[in-house]
């Protein structure tokens, strides 16, 4: 098989712009997996227990997660040079420093400096592992997670005003709540309620309806002005809420009465191109 023919599949799996409308490739969906699963042994490598019952186990797991990574990421790079804009030495040097490229670079960043140091414990790069997670993103774009996307981010540019109204009021909620808080629990409770930011925590906790308990009021003040906040909270939380929900709704229904429309235009013509037989 010629080069030039193999590297073109490689690069029709691999790029998700190379299969536009036609959702997402074998190759990525295998990646995704493996994304998830990585994700999934780096979480459950933070657990003592299940580390102590299998000790060695994580680290062969990301050694091996790791170097699919490096392969799909040569590959990606070698394979890119099918796009006209990335062609060359030069071209794929500009598509390593691409928000995509270094996305997926961050995915196999923690496994290499892991292999070139081994006395550095995986810990410390926790947080560039899981994110990998972000590298789904970048993987299903094109598929049906790019209408949904598309929609939702649609829904809050539609309802934007209403969404920072309702963020303004919470805000202001909140001061008040603990305001009114820290007035009536100051001299009963001055470590939970000595001072308005303190008070902030039970303001948050209770407005968003949480309610942890670990800070609450003993006063009969307080308890008055609790419960009414309380109640406040439950509004204050399906406001924003029923505001997206209602965007998201219109949305959808907008989009479903377009497709249906260029359904129905694409029969109509096809009807006039090829009339049916007179009896």
């Amino acid at each position: 098989m010629p080069v030039d023919s193999l590297r073109h599949r490689v690069w029709r799996q691999l790029d998700v712009r190379a299969h536009p409308g036609e959702g997402i490739s074998v190759a990525n969906k295998l990646l995704i997996a493996a994304i998830l699963l990585s994700v999934g042994s780096v979480v459950l490598a933070t657990e003592p227990s299940i580390r102590a019952r299998a000790p060695g186990l994580f680290l062969s797991v990301e050694t091996f997660f790791g170097w699919i990574f490096i392969v799909e990421y040569i590959l990606r790079v070698w394979s890119i040079g099918e796009r006209r804009e990335y062609a060359g030495l030069w071209g794929r040097v500009k598509y390593i420093f691409t928000p995509v490229a270094i996305v997926d670079l961050i995915a196999v960043a923690p496994f290499v400096i892991l292999f070139l140091d081994l006395r550095l414990d995986g810990a410390d790069f926790l947080v560039l592992r899981l994110l990998r997670l972000f590298r789904v993103l970048t993987l299903a774009r094109g598929g049906p997670f790019t209408t949904a996307a598309r929609e939702v981010w649609h829904s809050i540019a539609e309802r934007r005003f209403e969404l920072i109204f309702s963020t303004l009021m919470a805000f202001a909620m909140m001061i008040v709540s603990a305001t009114l808080l820290y007035l009536a629990e100051k001299d009963v409770q001055p470590d939970a309620f000595g001072s308005i930011p303190r008070a902030m925590w039970w303001a948050i906790a209770t407005l968003t309806t949480v309610g942890y308990g670990d800070v609450f009021p003993v006063t009969s003040v307080g308890k008055i002005l609790g419960g009414l906040v309380a109640l406040s909270g439950v509004g204050l939380v399906a406001m924003p809420a029923g505001i997206f929900a209602a965007a998201l709704s219109a949305v959808h229904q907008e989009h479903r009465r377009h497709r249906l429309h260029d359904e129905a235009t694409h029969g109509a013509a096809d009807g006039e191109r090829h009339p049916r037989g007179m009896d």
